[in-house]
């Protein structure tokens, strides 16, 4: 599985340096890699990752009243049909796969014309993490990346209810809905200074020990008293607020806050998507007194990340380098979710 990561990311390298001279060869070849991370996902090894156990023990077991705790009624509904009908995972994998993948991919092409780039950063961290390992979370991932091009153009209805979508496959998704109070307006370097200010903010809030852990959230409050008893118990640990893919994060958005009106001409909807990555930190670190909840509100809003990373093209000349730090980020996500953070296993 993980060589196979290493040649599809191969391949994506080498497209994404001639993605704008293939004309609509380009698009066949996109489909082609969608389908292939779709059946990579869906008849992956059971163990592989860390969490296919879990959704065996889920599928079989569909009608033990204690997982209505642990998953969302959608899972057990579909794990109940796929259950009788096929008797296998892999064809709950499957349909989580197509959705997951099949969503972002539609939502790649409609933000940002480097399409292949945004897909290598894509491989390189939230393939692994969503649709190999947090299969629900992948799908409710999708459905938010589809709602930014309408929350850009204020169709808040349309926006809201790919929200609701994403609520039906990940309880997580009810904090998307306060984002349609945010703007795509231009940023005044005031407002930028503003936003760049929440990197310190945060970390000041997470040593001072104040978060927004006690504040209700609908829809969450269960869950949330869950992980906490469950954090007592020691099931879950401390966040490390020092890990790597965060000190990048935090490093990155300073950086688009910097380059922004160099970005902003390049992209419609890079306002919006920075705003999002900046409350992605400001909620790891804010709810980190609940690791569990810090994490996937943080991943779930940091889906953007897809598409923002590969605006450091637009800041980086001559255009071959822009593309291969890109490449770079990629390969060393992929690098770290294999070696360092082990959310995959080497077969």
């Amino acid at each position: 599985m993980v060589y196979l990561l290493l040649i599809i990311l191969y391949i994506i390298c080498l497209i994404s340096y001639f993605e704008e001279r293939l004309s609509k060869a380009k698009w066949y070849l996109y489909i082609g890699v969608g389908v292939l991370l779709i059946l990579m996902a869906a008849f992956r090894p059971i163990g592989i990752d860390n969490d296919s156990e879990t959704y065996d023990m889920y599928f079989c077991n569909y009608d033990n009243p204690l997982y209505e705790n642990f998953v969302e009624y959608s899972f057990l509904f579909i794990a109940e049909i796929f259950y009788h009908a096929f008797g296998d995972v892999h064809s709950i994998f499957l349909f989580y796969a197509i959705f997951g993948v099949s969503l972002k991919f539609v939502a790649i092409r409609q933000l940002t014309p480097l399409a292949f780039l945004a897909v290598a950063i894509y491989l390189g961290h939230y393939y692994i993490l969503h649709e190999l390992t947090q299969i629900r979370a992948g799908i409710a991932s999708g459905f938010f990346l589809l709602s930014i091009k309408p929350m850009a153009e204020r169709k808040r209805l349309l926006a809201a209810a790919f929200m609701l979508a994403a609520l039906l496959f990940h309880y997580s998704s009810a904090v998307l809905f306060p984002l349609l109070l945010l703007t795509n307006n231009t940023m005044t370097p005031k407002r930028r200074i503003a936003w760049a200010c929440i990197v310190p903010v945060s970390f000041l809030l997470y040593f001072l020990h104040l978060g927004i852990s006690t504040i209700p959230i609908p829809f969450l409050g269960e869950k949330l008293e869950l992980y906490d008893m469950l954090k007592e118990e020691g099931t879950f640990d401390e966040i490390n607020v020092f890990n790597l893919f965060f000190l990048v994060k935090n490093a990155m958005f300073l950086y688009f806050l910097y380059m922004y009106e160099t970005i902003e001409k390049q992209n419609p909807y890079f306002t919006l998507m920075l705003k999002i990555m900046g409350l992605s930190i400001f909620s790891y670190l804010a709810l980190a007194s609940i690791p569990i909840v810090a994490m996937r509100v943080s991943e779930l809003f940091g889906i953007v990340d897809i598409i923002l990373f590969t605006c450091i093209y637009y800041t980086v000349r001559p255009s071959w380098l822009g593309r291969a730090l890109v490449l770079s980020i990629s390969l060393v996500y992929l690098y770290l979710n294999i070696f360092h953070e082990p959310i995959l296993k080497i077969d």
